[in-house]
């Protein structure tokens, strides 16, 4: 299967699995606003996809610069997708709990996530507290995941496909690729401990250019919001909300998309341990050699969704027995 066909499957798939789902005007939660390109990717074609749909965003804000507000009980709450799902980001975690309990009556919607838990008490913890919200709908991103949330979780579970599937590259300048071979290595929690054999060896090493280092553009687009903060924080929280979402929605989030399409369009061959590296390169038509990253998030994406593209190699598998080791 190619590129044009692989994001048609995955993009019908999303459609027929969350169109019913979300039947009402919603929120938007946890948001990124941080560096990880990837999630930022999530968030794109998460819009996009909700773009589709004839209800409208009433709110949306990340963990941070988030304000509790009153909600009908028919308002869905839509939180981000990702692979936050466990202990590995707690704070991620501890918020969906947060407004999950805030709002017992109101349809709860955990886009597709991945799941990893490295602490069984704090696995046990979860399960018992979304037993008691049923209201909850937890969407997996891999089949790995979704066969560890139906047997242990009492909530509804989907299958569903990363909703980065669904950005609009139509939208977006794509440079044109030049025969050079990228290594995207990621330095986090999330590094493997096996090594990967029969790396090229012109490959240049990176990890996303949004962590590496700090474009001019974002630090010129932070100098114009200075003064705009300050009198923001002098008229109190919601006003700084309100700059921090349009500098992030209107500016950053954009902008770290053509980045990362930038990125990985120079490139030919892509060697990646970064899920969205891996999905960008798909969407870009590149040939991919995958490399598991620490949790086994990669190859349970591939293993479940990408086993018919045409272009991607796998290079080693972590070969977890569960998610909770």
């Amino acid at each position: 299967m190619n590129a044009t066909q692989k994001k048609k499957q995955l993009m019908d798939t999303i459609t027929k699995v969350l169109t019913p789902l979300i039947d009402n005007d919603y929120v938007y939660l946890d948001l990124p606003y941080y560096n990880n390109l990837g999630d930022v990717l999530i968030w794109e074609g998460t819009k996009c996809f909700l773009q589709t749909l004839p209800y409208k965003c009433l709110y949306a804000s990340d963990i941070y610069f988030y304000i509790p507000r009153k909600l009908h009980k028919d308002v869905i709450i839509l939180f981000q997708g990702g692979g936050n799902l466990g202990d590995l980001y707690r704070e991620h975690s501890c918020f969906r709990r947060k407004i999950i309990e805030s709002y017992p009556e109101n349809k709860v919607i955990i886009l597709p996530q991945s799941i990893y838990y490295d602490d069984s008490s704090l696995m046990k913890e979860d399960i018992a507290f979304y037993a008691k919200h049923l209201n909850v709908i937890i969407c997996a991103r891999d089949k790995y995941s979704y066969q560890f949330l139906k047997d242990r979780f009492q909530n509804e579970i989907k299958l569903v496909p990363d909703m980065a599937f669904f950005i609009d590259l139509k939208k977006y300048k794509i440079p044109q690729s030049e025969d050079r071979v990228l290594y995207l290595r990621r330095k986090d929690k999330e590094l493997s401990n096996k090594n990967c054999s029969e790396i090229s060896p012109v490959a240049e090493l990176h990890d996303w250019p949004t962590i590496e280092c700090k474009e001019k553009k974002y630090e010129y687009i932070d100098k114009l919001f200075y003064p705009i903060k300050f009198l923001c924080w002098l008229f109190g929280m919601k006003y700084r909300k309100l700059a921090e979402d349009y500098k992030r929605d209107k500016f950053y989030r954009p902008s770290y998309v053509q980045t990362g399409i930038n990125f990985i369009s120079k490139y030919s061959i892509v060697y990646t341990i970064r899920l969205h590296a891996l999905i960008l390169s798909v969407l870009l038509n590149k040939k991919i050699f995958l490399i598991d990253n620490s949790t086994g998030k990669l190859c349970n994406f591939y293993d479940t969704w990408l086993s018919d593209f045409d272009n991607i190699i796998v290079k080693n598998r972590q070969n977890l027995i569960t998610p909770s080791r």
